[in-house]
């Protein structure tokens, strides 16, 4: 009883104190009375930035798929999967003994040719000199120069033979079509591998993907995407690199819509964010981007919720006093929380972020 005595004056005390320091306006009964007035705002001046926000995943800008283009056994594979590789570095190079072989043939015959055009020459003007002098027929000259023009052509044909088996000789080693990382090795030393013809693909042996700089792939809707054009700004942030941001840039939109491969109605716009490699950022991760439409530097803005859609109208509700004033307003850009007032609106302002009882 002795406790009681004191706890009880302690709790009148503390009864009184919140009595004195809650709102006065809400003692009484009033329209800002109800439990959802308490959910107001003020009209500030900040800065609002419209973005779209998508996601996607990190790709190499460039990425080559590397296939022989003659048949034959793999003779030596100097590189490893993810090792970097400058451009016409060697990366496969395959058996040449038969290649080689037809090219050592076709410069003999061509030596052989050579021989029998400069022989087929000199018989062709010594004719020509012994038909001045009548000693010969007219049939025994034009017999020499045609022999003699005859192997021309013959000379010709057998430079074309020798230049296509060095050209196939050239093909047994192939190189680097641009700098990058090795990825996607799927051939071993001695395996035979098929080369890529018009009648079939040919063996994949690896790819190689530029990785500096790298791209974001994502899909616009239809009205992002009317919004969005190239050379816009882009923040990157990456799921498994929480603490990263990096700047990008829109460096392509489809010119066309795709569907989007969940619900064919839904149309979609291929877009590729470019930005440069490093920091642990590698392809094949997920990433966020912000790309940036517009900005209002020091607008009167309130938050989204204040502003309420009737009809046509945007309408958000004013503290005047103990009542709501619906007031019409125009609003300009905004992003996921706050919305910029270019008509309707001063600094300051009161509004409610939930609609009064009463109102429409």
């Amino acid at each position: 009883m002795s406790r009681l005595r004191y706890i009880l004056p302690l709790l009148g005390v503390i009864a009184a104190l919140a009595w004195w320091l809650w709102p006065k306006e809400t003692r009484g009964p009033g329209p800002l009375n109800d439990p959802a007035s308490r959910l107001i705002a003020k009209a500030v001046k900040r800065d609002i930035e419209s973005v779209v926000v998508v996601s996607g995943f990190v790709r190499p800008v460039v990425t080559s798929e590397i296939k022989a283009e003659a048949s034959g056994k793999v003779l030596r594979l100097p590189v490893v999967i993810g090792q970097s590789v400058k451009k016409d570095e060697l990366l496969v190079e395959l058996d040449p003994t038969l290649v080689k072989a037809d090219y050592d043939e076709a410069a003999r015959n061509l030596q052989l040719q050579k021989l029998n055009v400069e022989k087929l020459a000199r018989d062709r003007s010594r004719a020509e000199a012994l038909r001045a002098k009548e000693f010969v027929s007219i049939k025994e000259l034009e017999d020499a120069v045609t022999a003699h023009e005859v192997s021309k052509v013959q000379f010709e044909v057998i430079q074309a033979r020798l230049d296509k088996a060095a050209e196939n000789l050239r093909k047994t080693t192939i190189r680097a079509p641009h700098a990058g990382i090795v990825t996607d090795v799927g051939i071993l030393e001695g395996q035979v591998v098929v080369g890529a013809q018009s009648i079939n693909s040919g063996t994949l042996l690896m790819k190689v993907s530029d990785t500096d700089p790298l791209r974001v792939d994502v899909n616009l809707n239809e009205f992002d995407a009317a919004r969005v054009d190239t050379g816009r700004e882009a923040d990157l942030t990456f799921d498994s690199l929480p603490s990263l941001h990096r700047p990008g840039k829109v460096s392509f939109i489809a010119p066309f819509g795709t569907s989007d491969g969940v619900n064919k109605e839904v149309r979609v716009f291929p877009c590729q964010i470019s930005f440069e490699s490093g920091f642990g950022v590698r392809p094949g991760i997920s990433a966020n981007a912000s790309i940036r439409l517009d900005k209002a530097v020091g607008c009167i803005a309130v938050p989204v919720s204040a502003i309420f859609i009737e009809d046509a109208d945007r309408v958000v509700y004013v503290r005047k006093g103990k009542e709501w004033e619906r007031r019409l307003v125009k609003v300009g850009l905004g992003d996921s929380s706050w919305s910029q007032i270019t008509q309707g609106l001063e600094e300051g302002d009161v509004v409610s972020l939930v609609r009064p009882a009463g109102s429409r």
